[in-house]
């Protein structure tokens, strides 16, 4: 059962019953911090402006270390699943993107032949966000995105999959329309997105044509040409659909369900 008590600053906190949670045993432990955190939100367990625990209630519920806790809440903070308020802590969202992105993301685990819808519906969406970039962006947001994608590049160069930085490049164009809601849907798509976009970029090949549609994209964006931000994001997505739906038959060495298993990011 869930216990609530009252925190210093006369706010109700919500308290985690132990029987709630899991040891943590997989290799990315703020990953496992984050996923049950989700799963928790989405059951109810916890409501929109429930405060968490503190980082060191967190840390030893879960059996990890306080450094682990605080990357996890960084990352739902980046999500919009969890605010950070100084001097009080951490609460669930008053409008938690879990709510928009969760039907979506089950589609993305559970129905692989759904590929083809999941890329139309990119498609629709994507492009229109670049759009309203290129018309909102501040030159604050085009230098941030140089330094994204200079650092994606670097990893590239070192034989990296420059995963993190793909999906803060996506994200960075979300935040530059200057609409807090689209942003925290991308940000919930890239979340989504993240296993297998890495799986995506295990090519050489494909990381190398990710971050030349990233330039072009934003070399359009630092126009403000918004047809030819929306254009270049189509194309991005087209390439993509391209290169994994023509991926989806068996070959020599893989099987079918590894192949099914490619990244639509």
């Amino acid at each position: 059962m869930t216990r609530f008590f009252e925190s210093d600053t006369g706010l109700t906190s919500r308290q985690l019953d132990p029987f709630m949670l899991k040891v943590i045993k997989k290799t990315r432990i703020y990953q496992e911090v984050v996923s049950q955190i989700h799963d928790l939100i989405r059951e109810g367990k916890l409501k929109a402006s429930d405060q968490l625990p503190s980082e060191r209630e967190l840390a030893e519920t879960f059996k990890v270390s306080r450094t682990s806790v605080r990357e996890a809440l960084r990352a739902l903070e980046t999500q919009g699943l969890v605010v950070s308020r100084t001097g009080m802590g951490n609460f669930v969202a008053d409008l938690p993107i879990e709510s928009l992105v969760a039907p979506l993301a089950t589609l993305l685990i559970e129905e692989k032949s759904a590929l083809a819808d999941i890329f139309e519906m990119r498609k629709v969406i994507e492009p229109h966000i670049a759009s309203l970039a290129a018309e909102r962006a501040t030159q604050r947001d085009i230098e941030r995105m140089k330094r994204i994608l200079e650092q994606q590049r670097e990893e590239v160069n070192r034989g990296a999959t420059g995963v993190k930085e793909d999906a803060e490049f996506h994200f960075s164009i979300g935040r530059a329309t200057q609409n807090h809601a689209l942003e925290k849907l991308v940000s919930g798509l890239m979340d989504i997105l993240s296993h297998s976009r890495e799986e995506s970029l295990q090519t050489p090949g494909r990381r190398l044509a990710s971050l030349e549609s990233h330039h072009k994209i934003l070399s359009a964006i630092e126009e403000h040409d918004k047809t030819k931000s929306r254009e270049a994001m189509l194309h991005h997505i087209e390439r993509v659909e391209e290169n994994v739906l023509s991926s989806r038959k068996p070959q020599s060495g893989y099987s079918e369900s590894a192949l099914e298993e490619r990244s639509i990011s």
